[in-house]
């Protein structure tokens, strides 16, 4: 079904938002108002107040016990908590505050009141990180526990360094104290765009506006009500993973989106959606009070691939790069471009795939390059002909090419381990994940060994374990659940900051 449209008033009579800079024959359009007067609650405390920065903001952690995620460690409800997946140390929370702020300390609320060590570190980029609290050789026992310093940063993480017996890495609540002086990323929230939004659980929202890229803000909360509230967009695109708002408590996200025609698969597979920006607001509780938005001129990651990579319309299938958008900061984009049985030789043909992507590709932008899955009888040398292509092409654009093998299929032998053909052995023989690492070698062109990556993951859960990743239900092995997607999308991120690509902003 259609979603309702939502339009702006503009000089245009059918009621679209104007293109993006370098549409053609378009003029941009200033699109947004400032909301601060308009709505009837607060949407901050005012520039100067000290406060809780913590609050309802976004979360990560190394690791969490099922049912125990991270927005439990900030959502003003002492009764929830985060905890790590192991009673091991080392494990770390972490909470991003939007923007980089003055902060004067932090308090932890433990699950118990028992001896936990600790440290807290600080950062302004989620990449180099200072520490501020050296609680180390910690002897309290108190449940509540607090670190003065001053330190500008927007992100803080407490790592647990020391434990008590039979106790885990937990915590009920985290705050950080500091004063806001930052001003907020992201275009300001429209009324006119939240008034004709539809639904409360999900709630749905659609901008009539052309492809291209846009900066988009969200402001989640409720005046009286808490919220537990996650954004998709697109075509089921996790932009936000679930935020915990308290009740008359408000956070405010920024991402950057790119919005084509099909919104999924570029051939149309599955589906080909609705034109312009698709936004859901789901979660066991969601709470929409404001979006704004504006076009977007930053760098763009583009997705080259096949079923296994796609932004797949109908659930439960999911590719990787779905799950990508969360972890990037307002700036970045993520075009997929993946489509659902393509192999390298069709990706390089078929005028909907890379002869459509590559004339939208700038310098600054990069493009990770998948396949595999479907080169079933490609020989070696027409295979690495194909990669070699697309790195060619792609550096003629100016953009940067990155190489990634193809995750394996959860296909085992008797003795637990991967078979061959899970591990991209084609029909005729030719151990397709071993001619691209050749090509990336002789190419000079980065490499993300997506293959060994998820074999150890795969192998190490074993045959019933590693079910969880693909879709058992459906008797499929080779595509993924929304959990087996995002691990191999944290896979693919946890590679590309080792890469140091540049300029990719990452978020967690």
């Amino acid at each position: 079904m259609r979603k309702r449209g939502i339009t702006l008033g503009s000089s245009r009579s059918d009621g679209r938002l104007p293109s993006p800079p370098g549409s053609s024959g378009l003029v941009v359009l200033a699109l947004l108002t400032v909301l601060a007067g308009l709505l009837a609650v607060p949407l901050a405390t005012p520039a100067g107040a000290v406060t809780d920065l913590a609050l309802g903001k976004a979360t990560s952690a190394d690791s969490s016990q099922s049912g125990r995620g991270p927005a439990l460690a900030n959502d003003s409800d002492t009764a929830t908590r985060w905890c790590a997946a192991d009673g091991r140390t080392g494990h770390w929370w972490q909470v991003d505050l939007g923007n980089v702020a003055t902060l004067t300390g932090t308090e932890v609320r433990w699950e118990f009141a028992r001896t936990y060590g600790y440290h807290v570190s600080v950062s302004t980029d989620g990449s180099t990180w200072a520490q501020v609290a050296d609680r180390t050789a910690n002897t309290s026992t108190a449940q509540v526990q607090s670190d003065a310093f001053t330190a500008a940063a927007r992100y803080v993480r407490i790592t647990v360094t020391g434990l008590a017996a039979s106790t885990w890495a937990s915590i009920a609540d985290f705050k950080v104290f500091g004063t806001d002086t930052g001003t907020p990323p992201g275009p300001e929230p429209d009324p006119a765009l939240r008034s004709r939004c539809t639904g409360t659980s999900p709630i749905t929202c659609h901008v009539d506006v052309a492809p291209g890229n846009y900066d988009v803000t969200v402001i989640l909360g409720d005046a009286t009500s808490p919220g537990v509230t996650s954004v998709q967009a697109e075509a089921r695109r996790t932009v936000l993973p679930a935020v915990s708002t308290a009740a008359g408590s408000y956070a405010r996200y920024s991402f950057t989106l790119n919005v084509r025609q099909p919104e999924g698969q570029p051939t149309g597979q599955g589906g080909t959606g609705t034109p312009g920006l698709d936004l859901v607001f789901s979660g066991s509780a969601p709470k929409l009070n404001g979006i704004g938005l504006a076009p977007a001129s930053g760098p763009v990651l583009y997705l080259a691939g096949d079923s296994t990579v796609c932004d797949q319309l109908l659930a439960p299938y999911t590719g990787w790069g779905q799950q990508l958008p969360q972890y990037f900061k307002l700036g970045l984009s993520v075009a997929n471009y993946g489509d659902s049985g393509e192999s390298s030789g069709s990706f390089l043909s078929n005028s909907a795939l890379f002869p459509a992507m590559k004339p939208l590709i700038r310098s600054g932008d990069t493009v990770l390059i998948q396949f595999g899955h479907n080169d079933k009888s490609t020989t070696a040398s027409a295979f690495a002909s194909n990669l070699t292509s697309l790195v060619t092409q792609v550096r003629s654009r100016g953009g940067t090419p990155v190489l990634v093998t193809p995750p394996v299929r959860r296909l085992f032998a008797a003795d637990g381990t991967l078979t061959s053909t899970a591990l991209h052995v084609n029909s005729v023989g030719v151990n397709l994940p071993a001619t691209m690492r050749q090509v990336a070698a002789a190419q000079d062109a980065p490499l993300i060994d997506l293959t060994a990556a998820s074999e150890a993951l795969v192998e190490g859960l074993g045959p019933n374990g590693s079910g969880r990743l693909y879709l058992p239900e459906l008797n499929d092995k080779t595509h993924f659940s929304s959990y087996g997607a995002n691990e191999m999308a944290r896979h693919v991120l946890q590679r590309m900051r080792e890469l140091n690509l540049s300029p990719i902003h990452y978020l967690r």
